[in-house]
């Protein structure tokens, strides 16, 4: 075969190297194609091993079928083509793979450096049985061989990495709620993250490579992506909730733009919060405002008129009632912000029994005053891991409530009881508190907002009962943060059940 031949042959075998990116097909490749180009008994890549000096044979063809290692061989240590007739001319010289060549009954060996830039990855060896089996052509031809290796080695790196890569941004993509839309310049979807289909209602697999027009009706979306400039706007989403759209220009590393893509974020929360924030300001405004303003024109009326005023004194006691009233509705604004940061004194052991009866014990007079009957009915001992305090706070809030809501007569009760843990076997065990009353009760239509800050039930009944409508959201945000749960069954003109679980210790 000529020389021209040869390199025909070689140009085919390396255009196979380079036709798969996966190092296993590449030496598939050359253990099937080699062999028209060059003869040998024996075929195998030799690669360097991770942080050693010793390098990895791969057998492709030949005798040997097993990996080995050993020390480099002179092609790799120098970097150059390495031609040897005869192994067994210098035995004692020999390095550890040309003696294991040998070993196998090779004479002729052609070995030549698979390189990656400048850097020597391995060698490509070709063996004969034959000594002198190969001349200055074939040294040229394994060359040729072996840059072609090195290339689809190359190759392989570059697609890993980059495989690794898209596998990453996938997973990233994937994994993020936000939605994620790229365009190219011509309004072709390039791509689309999973979270697209909740929050905008379209199926990811079916945006790529279509055109944006037929996927978005018109919205303030889609003219963002079509400006194609940075932008920020909150947008409605298909099923009523708020996200946050940012617009931004997606640029290779030269600088070259190709094309923009929107981060959809679902704010509809923080909305909802800075609607509360916005009610709570408003209310606690209003609830200071009112008094204050009282407070500011009794002490006017009490300037024009004089101790002489015989409503100097009445006045007085006005100005005192409001200012007691407005001290009130700080404290329990501290005490609820307090809570909720979890700023609390540490929880302790402690019986729930006596704790209950302190508080009925302290409401009796309030109910004896009214005739209300006032019964308590619990277990001997409920052991609980609570901050004593706060529980207090609670049970007085619910029992003071049914005291001050039940009119002259009624009864007012409250019982505790354990319930065992069942299935599963982590369902822990719980103490339920319930307090009843036959007082006026709660409209239906108020019962869902009863634990609300500063809601309070207006009707006749209640126009001449105090409060500051934080009572019940402070019991809730007590027993949320011992881990217990609260609720209310009311039917109006019937009295009202108040209940609460916390953990039993």
């Amino acid at each position: 075969m000529s020389l021209a031949e040869r390199l025909g042959r070689v140009s085919e075998l390396l255009i196979a190297l380079a036709g798969s990116p996966i190092p296993t097909h590449v030496f598939q490749t050359l253990a099937d194609q080699a062999e028209t180009v060059i003869a040998f008994d024996y075929l195998a890549v030799c690669l360097r091993e991770a942080e050693s000096e010793a390098y990895l044979v791969h057998p492709l063809a030949g005798d040997s079928e097993e990996a080995h290692a050993g020390r480099p061989s002179r092609a790799m240590v120098s970097g150059r083509v390495v031609l040897v007739d005869d192994l067994t001319a210098e035995p004692a010289s020999m390095p550890d793979l040309e003696g294991r060549w040998a070993a196998l009954g090779l004479r002729a060996t052609l070995i030549a450096p698979v390189r990656r830039g400048p850097e020597v990855l391995g060698a490509l060896v070709f063996a004969a049985r034959a000594a002198g089996a190969y001349d200055p052509d074939d040294v040229q031809v394994a060359s040729l061989v072996a840059a072609g290796l090195g290339a689809g080695f190359e190759t392989s790196r570059v697609y890993q990495s980059l495989s690794d890569e898209r596998s990453t941004l996938a997973a990233v993509l994937g994994s993020t709620q936000d939605a994620v839309v790229m365009v190219n310049p011509d309004g072709i979807v390039l791509l689309a993250n999973p979270a697209v289909r909740p929050m905008l209602g379209l199926e990811p697999e079916a945006l790529g490579g279509a055109p944006l027009p037929a996927l978005l009706a018109e919205g303030p979306l889609r003219p963002l992506l079509e400006a194609g400039e940075p932008a920020t706007a909150e947008i409605r989403l298909p099923d009523g909730r708020t996200a946050q759209a940012s617009v931004v220009p997606v640029r290779t590393a030269y600088g070259e733009t190709v094309g923009v893509a929107a981060i959809l974020r679902d704010i509809t929360l923080l909305k909802d919060l800075e609607q509360m924030k916005n009610t709570f300001v408003n209310t606690v405004s209003h609830d200071l405002k009112n008094p204050l303003g009282a407070i500011v024109l009794t002490a006017e009326m009490m300037l024009r008129s004089g101790p002489a005023d015989p409503r100097y004194a009445a006045r007085c006691e006005s100005i005192l009632r409001v200012a007691r009233s407005m001290n009130t509705l700080i404290i329990d604004l501290l005490e609820i912000g307090k809570i909720e940061s979890g700023l609390e004194a540490p929880r302790e052991p402690m019986d729930l029994v006596p704790l209950v009866h302190d508080v009925a014990t302290a409401l009796q007079v309030q109910a004896e005053a009214k005739n209300i009957a006032l019964a308590v009915e619990t277990p001997e001992r409920v052991p609980v891991l609570v901050t004593p305090g706060r529980i207090t706070q609670a049970l007085m809030n619910l029992a003071g409530n049914a005291v001050k809501y039940t009119p002259a007569g009624g009864r007012a009760r409250i019982g505790v009881t354990v319930t065992p843990g069942g299935e599963p076997a982590s369902a822990a065990a719980l103490v339920t508190v319930c307090v009843t009353d036959t007082g006026i009760g709660i409209p239906a239509a108020d019962l869902p907002y009863v634990f609300d800050k500063f809601y309070r039930v207006k009707s006749k009944a209640t126009r001449d009962i105090e409060g500051t409508g934080l009572g019940l959201a402070i019991t809730r945000s007590v027993i949320e943060a011992h881990g217990g749960r609260i609720w209310v069954e009311s039917e109006e003109g019937k009295g009202s059940s108040f209940s609460f679980t916390l953990p039993l210790a």
